[in-house]
């Protein structure tokens, strides 16, 4: 019996020899004779492989004599490599046979899952159940709000600070950035007047500053001290921003690539179920 080795090394020596000449009665034409390499005949099928695998390709662009020259040279050039690492012994090397292996199996993949594994098996009508089932955990953007903070470690100093900051009129935000910038002992944000950005109930920031930025009400209202691990926290509310639900045509693409990828691997899930079946596993050590 083959081993899985001679196996796989059989079928790379059938791959890469497929070209050499084949027999009248066992293979088909491949169409006209462009090169010859050794033994190996480069043919008309081979140009059109070469060129359907180019992504960039396009219909017009071999159709000048020197650029066709160009490619049928870039296949040649690529066969005297090929047969060169077969007679360095690197078509029986484990990454080459495994890179080989890796091709066979995205083929397989995409011929076995067929049209489940296509995007277009997406309808608009799975985007839009998708969109509602989800509209309100994942596609709406919770309340937040933006605010400013002085951090400050000594209590004494803090009690001062919020002193003057609950002193500001409530449309004063400069007053407050400019005592920020002043008597703030955070680096990162000192500079910019303590902006914070927008807050809302999912941010990572200490609960005790969510809860705090979350509980203001007005613009311009104080909240603090607080005492943090960091010290002791002032904020000021600058602004609030309602809740807000993205719209379907923001976010189908989004959705019809998830859906995607669900029902792929859930189809993959079910072939390799079926092959496992079918076929006699026995792993010795899983760790």
């Amino acid at each position: 019996m083959l081993t899985r080795a001679s196996r796989l090394f059989a079928l790379l020596l059938l791959t890469s020899c497929a070209k050499k000449v084949p027999l009248e009665h066992d293979a088909p034409p491949r169409g006209a004779l462009v090169a010859r390499v050794g033994q190996v005949e480069i043919r008309e099928d081979d140009v059109q492989r070469a060129l359907a695998r180019d992504p960039g390709a396009s219909p017009d662009r071999f159709k000048s004599p020197a650029a066709r020259r160009e490619l049928v040279d870039g296949l040649v050039r690529f066969e005297l490599l090929v047969q060169e690492a077969e007679r360095a012994g690197l078509t029986n090397d484990p990454d080459a046979i495994h890179a080989m292996q890796q091709i066979a199996v995205t083929k397989l993949v995409n011929r076995t899952l067929g049209e489940v594994g296509a995007p277009e098996s997406i309808t608009q009508a799975d985007v839009e159940r998708e969109y509602t089932a989800r509209r309100a955990s994942e596609f709406t953007l919770p309340e937040a709000v933006q605010v400013r903070h002085i951090l400050v470690s000594d209590s004494k100093r803090a009690d001062q600070v919020a002193a003057q900051a609950r002193a500001f009129a409530p449309d004063d935000d400069r007053a407050f950035a400019a005592l920020a910038t002043k008597e703030s002992e955070d680096l990162a944000t000192r500079a910019a007047g303590g902006d914070l950005g927008f807050i809302d109930k999912n941010s990572r920031l200490p609960k005790v500053i969510v809860d705090g930025a979350i509980s203001l009400k007005g613009e311009g209202d104080v909240a603090g001290p607080m005492r943090t691990d960091s010290g002791y926290e002032i904020l000021r509310l600058v602004s609030r921003r309602a809740a807000a639900v993205s719209p379907l045509s923001a976010v189908q693409g989004l959705i019809r690539q998830r859906l995607y990828q669900e029902r792929r691997t859930k189809a993959l899930d079910a072939f390799i179920a079926r092959l496992r079946a079918a076929t006699p596993v026995d792993v010795k050590d899983g760790g």
